[in-house]
């Protein structure tokens, strides 16, 4: 395993391990653990990055205990290193594990980034700042590709032709119809005359034409007569026992009309998939110019900037996938400044602007999403876990709003920064829980 992070910490003297490269390779082991962990259960991604970025990570946190039991299954005399609880080294381990983990799933790369970009900047890391940039910089390349190339709208299209096969068809089946020979020589016998001689039995009347060809015009009209009766008798009958029949072409027709459709079909959800990226932007332009909350059903102009700024970071959640680029974030940013006073407000404590989350009538919808995203608080959490739970123990106590979530107390953040955490947060919260594949699969060039 690549040991970059770790070697990191040991070369800032974050963590002490005495030169030992026995002792660098079980913390790698862990990591490694932990990592594999991570990849079983996403979920865990965001509590996992919260800790790894905090310094001051309480020792009691579920995250570090378990990080802790990693650590002991690998090297069981750690204690013997390190006199009080190495946070320095768990969150190091904690960290390696995370970007392992998010090179195999952009989920956890999602969670990663989602909480690097809001915490980090509060947190007293500027001795580690060396060793974060680097490793931001590179999950959220990797995560903001696969964003870009599933926004993107292709030049061209290119439609496989349609497959279907011709089912052999059998020619149709004649049945000839054949006239009596015996009948039409009676019959034109009949019309040539009174008579005719038989080899055996001589003279024998024919019942029919009274005139002999001696007698011309009288004969002539007879026989005609009756030889075209006759005649046409005989083609009438043959005709009438002729019999042809067609081959079914129902099956053949119905198979061809299914194919049809789901080729047609099949080239719409192509269309469509090519254009969603081109769609969504279109959308959020009609978004930003109308500032209309589908979720509470009024202007954002209504409300105040700082809870217009909150729900409008749940509005554009709701409206964009899972995996966003970078720059949807600071179109959010632009958003919010629209509003009257957004500029002016100024900044607020983050543990207010929960507060107001928790309590407003119109942030009713944020709370609900919230409640639905994030477990109640259990250790360290997103903030949403403290809006979606207010009534949850501790949820409101102003002495645990720090250990529950990593952020000091002092932190303010203005209206776009507001709704900037807030809709990392939401991301980042769906993406520990989402059902996405890991990794996306480049489309094949047709």
């Amino acid at each position: 395993m690549d040991n970059a992070i770790l070697q990191g910490f040991l070369n800032k003297g974050l963590i002490d391990i005495g030169g030992d490269d026995t002792k660098l390779d079980k913390l790698s082991q862990a990591a490694k653990d932990l990592g594999d962990a991570l990849k079983k259960n996403p979920s865990k991604a965001l509590s996992y990055s919260l800790i790894a970025f905090d310094p001051n990570a309480p020792e009691d946190d579920p995250v570090v205990q378990e990080a802790l039991a990693a650590l002991q299954n690998r090297w069981t005399t750690y204690r013997n290193t390190f006199a009080a609880t190495p946070i320095a080294v768990i969150r190091a381990i904690l960290l390696d594990a995370l970007v392992n983990a998010a090179a195999e799933d952009d989920r956890v790369g999602v969670c990663f980034i989602a909480s690097a970009r809001n915490a980090l900047p509060l947190l007293p890391v500027d001795n580690e700042r060396d060793i974060w940039v680097g490793i931001v910089e590179q999950v959220e390349r990797r995560v903001d590709a696969r964003a870009e190339e599933e926004w993107a709208t292709p030049e061209t299209l290119s439609v496989q032709p349609m497959k279907y096969h011709v089912p052999t068809l059998t020619a149709p089946d004649v049945k000839i119809g054949e006239a009596s020979q015996t009948d039409l020589q009676n019959a034109m016998t009949a019309a040539a005359g009174p008579s005719y001689h038989h080899p055996q039995q001589g003279g024998v009347a024919t019942g029919g034409n009274p005139h002999w060809p001696q007698q011309q015009q009288q004969w002539n009209y007879e026989f005609g007569k009756r030889s075209g009766t006759a005649i046409a008798a005989a083609i009438n009958a043959a005709m009438s026992e002729i019999e042809v029949s067609q081959p079914d072409m129902a099956e053949p027709f119905s198979k061809l009309a299914t194919a049809v459709s789901g080729y047609v079909d099949d080239t719409l959800k192509l269309i469509s998939a090519a254009t969603a990226g081109l769609q969504r932007r279109t959308n959020l332009l009609w978004w930003r110019e109308a500032l209309y909350s589908p979720s509470a059903g009024k202007s954002y102009r209504e409300l105040p900037p700082s809870v217009a700024a909150a729900l409008m970071a749940l509005d554009l959640f709701e409206t964009v996938p899972l995996f966003s680029p970078a720059s949807v974030s600071a179109f959010l940013s632009e958003t919010v400044l629209r509003l009257k006073g957004a500029a002016e407000g100024g900044r607020r404590p983050v543990r207010d602007l929960v507060a107001e989350a928790q309590d407003h009538d119109g942030l009713a919808s944020l709370r609900a999403a919230a409640g639905n995203l994030a477990a109640a608080p259990d250790g360290r959490g997103p903030l949403l876990a403290l809006i979606g739970h207010p009534a949850h123990t501790g949820a409101r106590n102003a002495d645990y709003f720090q250990r529950l979530t990593g952020v000091p107390a002092s932190s303010e953040l203005d209206a776009m920064a507001w709704a900037g955490w807030l809709f990392r947060e939401l991301q980042a919260s769906k993406a520990a829980t989402d059902a996405s594949p890991a990794k996306r699969r480049s489309a094949k060039k047709g």
